[in-house]
């Protein structure tokens, strides 16, 4: 934990401004040697892109990551200035605290001001007392702090607005997620009301203890120099539906009621719940055991304990980035969501800073946390909402993530048995069922839980049949005994009869029928009723898929995203370990072909080796191939390493983000230039197509290359300027808007003309209609996530070109996606190519 002395404390002084009172601390900072001079700048230079005011008086000024060798050890001073500077828009700072860190550990210290941020009278008592030991008390934790079950209040002193929690089901995770995220987009502080409890908008948590159900009136409250946009932005986000679905839920995503036993004729013994995934499985049960993890009470150093909670919640909310694009390329952007609102669970100030809290009372890292989060998900289970109760076990399963990184001694996790199971639980937390394995697990049923919890949206995107709240009676089954789990009926049947059996596997052929079917044919190709052949390639980001595409079908890697190679590690891989992976690629494909895109990296991506500045929009600045000509010795070892596997196998090398014929020109200048150094043979040269400029300039850029491949994700966002993960747009932001498909036909015609293919491996490839409409505007090759490639196959295979063709010309002339998507599912309803 980071001791403040009083020769760091500095009292009674003034400054005209800003830039002058984060000089003082600058200087404060290098004279008690915690920075080289140099480091003042970085400080002013993270004024410019990132205010660093709290509110209620307090600053906190920094430098920005790529300064931190300017650093000469971690620690922080306090300045005071009483007659208050102003930090912009009016807001005086009357305690500026100037932080210099190598890493995270001035975490600490943000934590114990938390508390004095909701609370003006202690704020502007520090910021005017003459007793330096009296900021000394807070910033070192001796100053009592709040009970753990207390939120901390939040001002409301401001303008205010109306507005009404979205239907059907209120302030739950997902727009309490969307909310927060806007909120924290300003700097004023922004509250919400419900009834007489107060929330802070920029903590989930808070927002769910408001229990706001749908259609009940809030009152939403700003203060600071952006309250105005603040509270218009936020109405706009209410007034969207705060990232909850426009469209009335489908029977499958609505709760189904307890059915009777003797309704369903069944002959075993009938266990009944709640459908929360439809389909029915037939198997042995299995008792899922979770590890019981143990945590010692307290802790002698609460310096070495306050880091060790900073390096937990840091390696979670790692995990939980990379679940959420996992998930996302899985099960699309809306059931991703669940894990984007676990990360703000995991980011929430409030909880945070009581976990920080109770370590400086000498508690440990493992006690505080849990004891933090289980308090809080005790509050939320007793909501009376039942879908907001139902957001303890997702913060119960954030709490575990962390608190697993935290224990003392961890049990180990009973292991699945080799053959497929149905799974019984207490109930699962989502990360649980997001990783199961579908070939193993049949179908769950948990003993709590509820048919609108995370988990069972998890397990109907993943097609695994679930009961849920079926009591706990089912924990009573032992394992191995034989089930049916009727998801459709929402039924567990224990010791099922012949007759049981029979009727089960009845309402499993359809769907069996279909999957078998596509996995026969996986490996034939994609030919039209007509006789137009389409390739369907496979996505994949490290070795082990390469295998996995070409088992399921795939022929050839459509997209190799390299960037595996350089995430999460300290120092940017060398050649040799590039060359490894790429021709363990190479020789999986057995000749078949394979995409390799080079670094494809930006700022919104933290990679400390490459010294990235801050960009307030990374997906305008330095990314992609702009990323490789900054940093041109990567991009050469890397063309080193792809060229050096080319001699394994079919290789073409492409490259991200062109958005000019003369990025091509350079691009192409340095391949050509590593390529006679190691004297190997040329290979295909392709690009993405991802921006506007690249589509207007595709007939200049088609002569350079041999093939386009158009990522739809990126190009969808640029055209329709929608960040396809913002809480808010990102259910618009759909690459079958007209626009996006007009943008895919220009790209076509411009390669026909040079007698080049196109491609496309975005998220549309995938989509049912979307692979319909690329194919009809002449895209040759669909590169798909790899559990897609025998139903994307399957799909094209059941349809006609000529009716592809049609269905393209007239979706160009659409007003927007869903009309496209009425379109394409009312041409293609008898033929079962598009669902």
């Amino acid at each position: 934990m980071l001791q403040v002395s009083e020769s760091q404390v500095r009292l009674g002084l003034s400054a005209p401004d800003k830039t002058e009172a984060i000089r003082i601390a600058g200087r404060a900072m290098v004279d008690s040697g915690l920075i080289d001079p140099g480091y003042i700048d970085s400080m002013l230079g993270r004024e410019a892109v990132s205010g660093t005011y709290l509110g209620s008086g307090i600053a906190i000024p920094h430098g920005l990551p790529e300064a931190r060798d300017l650093v000469r050890r971690t620690g922080v001073v306090v300045v005071q200035f009483p007659q208050g500077v102003d930090w912009g828009g009016g807001e005086p700072a009357r305690l500026v605290v100037g932080i210099a860190a190598k890493s995270d550990e001035h975490i600490a210290v943000l934590q114990r001001l938390t508390g004095v941020l909701g609370d003006p009278a202690e704020a502007a008592r520090l910021g005017n007392t003459s007793d330096p030991r009296a900021i000394m008390a807070v910033l070192n934790g001796e100053a009592p702090a709040a009970p753990v079950s207390e939120p901390v209040p939040v001002p409301i002193e401001g303008d205010s607005m109306a507005v009404t929690a979205p239907s059907p089901h209120g302030l739950h995770a997902r727009p309490a997620t969307a909310l927060v995220e806007v909120a924290k987009r300003f700097r004023a502080e922004i509250a919400v009301r419900h009834g007489g409890t107060t929330a802070n908008a920029k903590s989930l948590i808070s927002l769910l203890r408001l229990g706001a159900s749908g259609g009940q009136p809030l009152t939403v409250t700003a203060s600071g120099e952006d309250a105005a946009a603040a509270l218009q932005a936020i109405r706009a986000a209410f007034e969207a539906g705060l990232d909850e679905p426009v469209t009335a839920a489908t029977p499958a995503e609505e709760p189904a009621p307890r059915i009777s036993p003797a309704d369903l004729d069944y002959d075993g013994r009938v266990i009944a719940g709640i459908s929360a995934s439809p389909g029915v499985s037939t198997g042995p049960v299995w008792k899922f055991q979770r590890e019981e993890l143990t945590v010692a009470e307290t802790a002698p150093d609460p310096q070495a304990e306050h880091r060790r909670l900073d390096q937990a919640l840091a390696a979670a909310a790692a995990d939980l980035r990379n679940l959420h694009e996992e998930f996302w390329k899985k099960a699309g952007a809306a059931k991703a969501a669940i894990f984007k609102a676990h990360q703000e669970l995991l980011d929430d100030p409030e909880m945070v800073a009581a976990a920080h809290a109770l370590i400086d009372g000498g508690k440990s890292a493992g006690w505080a946390w849990r004891a933090v989060y289980e308090e809080r998900a005790g509050t939320l289970a007793q909501l009376a909402d039942p879908l907001l109760a139902g957001r303890a076990a997702d913060l119960s399963d954030v709490g575990r993530r962390v608190l697993r990184l935290l224990a003392v001694v961890t049990e180990s996790v009973a292991a699945l048995p080799d053959h497929p199971v149905i799974l019984l639980a207490e109930d699962l937390e989502p990360s649980d069922t997001a990783k199961l394995d579908p070939a193993r697990v049949l179908g769950l049923c948990t003993a709590g839980g509820g048919a609108t919890s995370h988990t069972a949206i998890i397990a109907r995107s993943l097609d695994i049949p679930a009961v849920v709240a079926a009591g706990p009676s089912v924990l009573d089954l032992e394992n191995g005994r034989a089930a049916i789990l009727d998801g459709d009926g929402g039924v567990l049947v224990a010791d099922p009869s012949e007759r049981d059996r029979g009727r089960a596997a009845e309402a499993r052929i359809k769907v069996g029928e279909r999957r078998e079917a596509e996995r026969l044919d996986r490996y034939k190709p994609a030919i039209t009723t007509d006789g137009r052949r389409v390739e369907v390639a496979a996505n994949i980001s490290d070795p082990a898929e390469a295998v996995q595409a070409v088992e399921a079908g795939g022929e050839g890697v459509g997209l190799m995203r390299t960037e595996f190679l350089f995430l999460q590690r300290d120092l940017p891989p060398d050649e040799e370990e590039q060359f490894a992976a790429y021709r363990t690629m190479v020789r999986a494909m057995n000749g078949l072909p394979i995409i390799l895109r080079t670094l494809d990296i930006g700022g919104d991506k933290n990679v400390p080796y490459l010294r990235m500045p801050a960009e307030g929009n990374p997906f305008l600045g330095v990314r992609g191939i702009r990323l490789c000509f900054e940093r041109e010795d990567l991009f050469r070892t890397q063309l080193r390493a792809m060229l050096r596997a080319s001699v394994e196998g079919p290789v073409r090398i492409m490259y991200p983000m062109i958005a000019a014929p003369a990025e091509l020109e350079r691009a192409k200048a340095i391949t050509e230039a590593v390529r006679r150094e190691l004297d190997v043979p040329p290979v295909e040269l392709g690009i993405m197509i991802e921006v506007p400029s690249a589509v207007m300039m595709a007939d200049r850029l088609a002569r350079e290359v041999s093939f386009f491949s158009i990522g739809t994700n990126d190009l969808t966002q640029y055209v329709l300027a929608m960040d396809r993960l913002h809480p808010v747009l990102a259910p618009q932001a759909d690459g079958l808007h007209p626009a996006v498909l007009r943008m895919v036909e220009r790209t076509v015609d411009a390669a026909r003309r040079a007698g080049i293919w196109v491609g496309a491996c975005g998220g549309v490839a995938g989509d049912p209609a979307g692979a319909v409409l690329l194919s009809g505007l002449g895209v040759a090759e669909l590169s798909v996530a790899i559990p897609a490639v025998p139903s994307v196959k399957a799909r094209l295979r059941a349809i006609a070109m000529a009716d592809a063709e049609r269905a393209a010309r007239e979706a160009l002339d659409c007003a927007d996606a869903a009309e496209v998507r009425a379109l394409i599912r009312h041409r293609f309803a008898d033929t079962g190519g598009v669902s």
